[in-house]
């Protein structure tokens, strides 16, 4: 990331901070996701779409 990106980036966080505060947001530390749950997620989106698909394809057919 060059100089002017980087402070373009904390000039632009610094903004949303105060953004948050003006209107009574309280700043949250990140939260950790662990690996297995974002396999969880992705699979589970996986399942979601096939299900559909499955749905959708006995729909037209029937």
């Amino acid at each position: 990331m060059t100089a002017a990106a980087q402070a373009r980036h904390l000039s632009l966080s610094r903004l949303e901070r105060a953004a948050g505060q003006a209107f009574g947001y309280e700043e949250h530390e990140p939260v950790a996701v662990s690996r297995g749950s974002l396999m969880f997620a992705h699979s589970g989106f996986a399942l979601a779409t096939v299900a559909t698909a499955l749905a959708a394809t006995i729909t037209y057919f029937v």
